[in-house]
């Protein structure tokens, strides 16, 4: 009964389990579970109390073991007095004897099937825990799941964003292209009307300082001219002057 009082009776599989163990037990108690002992079939004996194992089929005969409550046992023999030869195994070693039918009953005693009920209702309720674990792990699972595909999402939708502006602007390429080569054109008829426009104003630079050369010296030679020709006329010397 230890187990029992450990198992926790407050989780609705146990509950709902320790109902059907009841209302099962009451089902059999409607019912007599001392019903007719069959030769071949294994019986229990009852458990209100010690049960002798007779050497004979009648309380006339010597007792040659005291069977436990609940112990099972073949049933061998039956004759018209109640009494059924019977077979009890333990530790390797195997007995016989008699013992009265109505100390007989055709399924386990309450205190066995109680424990029976017991294991299958701890390792119902530790399945039940453990797939609670693991729908709680599902769970987590699942929202981080959909976190990802949030986050794919928004991935998504920036690399659409990102791939239609490379759309539109692969759109322009022959047209950029075309106006690039244009104004390379333009650039290199430009440099070369530059290149011809230098060299000309060299070439001016280069008349305007002969021309600025040669009017200087024509109005040098015309000052020396002119110098020449209008030159003030000496004065006479007086006779008897040296």
């Amino acid at each position: 009964m230890k187990k029992f009082s450990k198992f926790n009776l407050a989780t609705p599989a146990a509950k709902v389990l320790m109902v059907a163990t009841i209302v099962g037990g009451l089902s059999l108690a409607s019912h007599s579970v001392h019903a007719a002992v069959t030769p071949g079939y294994t019986n229990y004996v009852t458990d209100t109390f010690k049960v002798p194992m007779r050497r004979g089929g009648g309380t006339s005969f010597k007792i040659s073991r005291m069977m436990p409550p609940g112990a099972p046992v073949k049933i061998l023999e039956v004759n018209g007095e109640g009494w059924a030869l019977v077979e009890y195994k333990k530790s390797g070693k195997t007995y016989t004897g008699w013992m009265h039918a109505s100390t007989l009953q055709n399924m386990p005693v309450a205190r066995v099937r109680l424990e029976r009920q017991i294991k299958k209702t701890t390792a119902l309720e530790e399945k039940l825990n453990g797939l609670q674990h693991e729908l709680n792990t599902l769970k987590e699972r699942h929202e981080e799941t959909n976190q990802e595909l949030a986050s794919v999402k928004q991935e998504k939708f920036e690399l659409t964003q990102a791939l239609t502006r490379l759309k539109s602007i692969s759109s322009n390429a022959v047209e950029l292209d075309e106006q690039n080569q244009q104004m390379k054109q333009r650039l290199s008829t430009l440099e070369d009307q530059n290149a011809i426009m230098r060299e000309q104003i060299d070439q001016s630079e280069d008349a305007i300082k002969r021309q600025w050369f040669l009017t200087g010296g024509g109005v040098l030679l015309f000052g020396l001219l002119l110098g020449r020709f209008f030159r003030m006329p000496a004065k006479r010397k007086k006779w008897g002057e040296i």
